[in-house]
């Protein structure tokens, strides 16, 4: 039976936990996710994992926060003069807002706090300094050679 090498395209179910068990990402059985191995469309230590796996198997693997989405930083927390946002009255706490630095970089960050002058946003990732349990069942493998 086939297993995956690198450069494999492949159809993985997934789920990814919290340490407290709540899961916090998830594919659905009807739509797996299709992916080519080692092109960093998961994590490296996902990615890795999947090696040698076949068509059927399922794995269980715990990511440190710094395999996964990095550890939170403290400066990517950002109070910020409220006239910035213009009219977004919709605001609330845990609302997602984006913003293009001055090299026109665009980031994404959550509200975590309002006050009469300022909004406190918080551009860590949200899972970031989340250590992550992944459970991955491999749907289907296609070998890169025989598409060449």
């Amino acid at each position: 039976m086939k297993v995956i090498k690198e450069g494999d395209k492949v159809s993985i179910l997934f789920e990814a936990k919290l340490e407290n068990g709540e899961t916090v990402l998830k594919t659905e059985n009807e739509k797996p996710l299709e992916m080519i191995v080692g092109a960093g469309a998961i994590p490296v230590s996902v990615e890795k994992a999947l090696i040698n796996m076949k068509a059927g198997d399922t794995k269980t693997i715990t990511l440190e926060s710094s395999e996964a989405f990095g550890p939170r930083i403290e400066d990517l927390i950002i109070e910020l003069p409220k006239e910035g946002f213009g009219s977004a009255t919709d605001l609330e706490v845990g609302s997602r807002v984006s913003m293009n630095s001055p090299e026109g970089k665009r980031f994404v960050g959550t509200v975590t706090e309002i006050k009469d002058e300022k909004i406190t946003v918080d551009f860590n990732h949200p899972l970031a300094g989340e250590t992550l349990v992944f459970i991955i069942t491999v749907v289907s493998i296609n070998d890169s050679s025989a598409e060449q």
